[in-house]
C-alpha cells in the first residue's frame, strides 16, 4: 500500500498495487507522512472501506473531521447491521451515519436533546432497525462515554431503514413511520377500539400496511385486479370495505393518489380478519 492522501494522523487514503483505493486506520499512520509513502500491513490495525462509490468525496470529508474511534464505531454499527439484516446497506450510509454520531456528540455534549415525533412508529413497525439503534447507543455510551437513550436509537434507526434500499431518495423512514402510524390509527378508530394489538391477525396487518407505505412511497403500487374478485371482496364485508376506502382518502391526501383498486381490495382483506 502506498499513501495518496493523509486525511488525519490516524487515517491515510491509499492505493494498492492494483490502482485500488481503501481508507486505512491506525495510530499516527499519517503523522508526518507524504503522498507515496509506501505502507506495510502493520501500520494499519483495520481497513475501512474500498473507495468505488459515488460518495467519495463526501466519504473522505467526513472521515477527515472524525476521530478514528467514531470510524471504527460507525464500522462496527453498519457491520452489525448489515449481519442481522443480512442484506447489502447503501454506500451512502458511511456517511449519513458518521455524519449523524458526530454532530449527535456534539448536541449531547451542549445538552440538547431532539425528540423524534416517529419515536413510536419506528420502534412498533422497524423492529430489527430499532433493535440496532439500541446496539448503537449501547457501543456509543461504552466508547465515547455518552448517555443517549432510545430516542437516539430510533435516529439512527431510521438511517439503517434509508440504506436499505439502494435509491435512498425511494424510501423516506420518518415520512413511512408517520404514514403507517396514521393508517394503523385509522383502521383501529374505524374498528371501534375492538382491537387486541397482540392478535395475530392485526400484526399481519401492521406488516402489510408497512409494505403498502413503502410501495406507495416507490410509485410501485399493484394495480392488476380482476372486476369479479373485487366486487366479491367489496360485497362479502361492507364495513371492512368502508374503512379501507377511508385509508384510501388519507393516502390520496398525503400523496395526492389514491389505493388502486388491488390495494383497497388487499387493505379490505385485511381488515376482514381483524374484525
Amino acid at each position: 500500500m502506498k499513501i495518496k492522501k493523509v486525511l488525519n494522523s490516524s487515517v491515510v487514503l491509499a492505493v494498492n498495487d492494483r490502482n485500488q483505493e481503501f481508507i486505512l486506520l491506525g495510530k499516527g499512520i499519517g503523522y508526518g507522512k507524504k503522498m507515496g509513502t509506501t505502507l506495510d500491513s502493520e501500520s494499519y490495525n483495520q481497513v475501512f472501506v474500498p473507495v468505488n462509490n459515488a460518495n467519495v468525496e463526501q466519504l473522505l470529508t467526513s472521515i477527515a473531521e472524525s476521530s478514528p474511534k467514531l470510524i471504527e464505531i460507525a464500522q462496527k454499527i453498519i457491520s452489525h447491521a448489515s449481519e442481522s439484516l443480512n442484506s447489502r446497506l447503501s454506500d451512502a450510509l458511511y456517511v449519513s451515519l458518521l455524519d449523524h454520531l458526530k454532530f449527535a456528540i456534539e448536541r449531547e455534549e451542549k445538552g440538547i436533546t431532539i425528540t423524534n415525533k416517529v419515536y413510536w412508529e419506528i420502534k412498533t413497525y422497524y423492529s430489527k432497525e430499532f433493535s440496532i439503534g439500541t446496539y448503537a447507543v449501547k457501543l456509543l455510551n461504552s466508547e465515547m462515554n455518552t448517555n443517549f437513550s432510545d430516542q437516539e436509537a430510533s435516529n439512527i434507526a431510521a438511517h439503517i431503514i434509508n440504506a436499505e434500499n439502494e435509491s435512498d431518495d425511494r424510501r423516506d423512514a420518518l415520512k413511512a413511520g408517520q404514514v403507517i402510524g396514521r393508517i394503523v390509527n385509522i383502521i383501529k378508530y374505524q374498528l371501534q377500539g375492538s382491537v387486541n394489538d397482540s392478535n395475530a391477525n392485526f400484526q399481519r396487518c401492521v406488516v402489510h400496511v408497512k409494505f403498502l407505505v413503502e410501495r406507495i412511497i416507490a410509485n410501485v403500487m399493484f394495480e392488476d385486479v380482476d372486476a369479479a374478485i373485487f366486487e366479491i371482496v367489496k360485497s362479502k364485508d361492507s364495513k371492512a370495505f368502508q374503512i379501507a376506502e377511508n385509508v384510501s382518502d388519507y393516502i390520496k391526501i398525503k400523496f395526492g393518489e389514491p389505493l388502486t383498486k388491488e390495494e383497497l381490495m388487499l387493505m379490505a382483506m385485511q381488515i376482514h380478519r381483524i374484525d
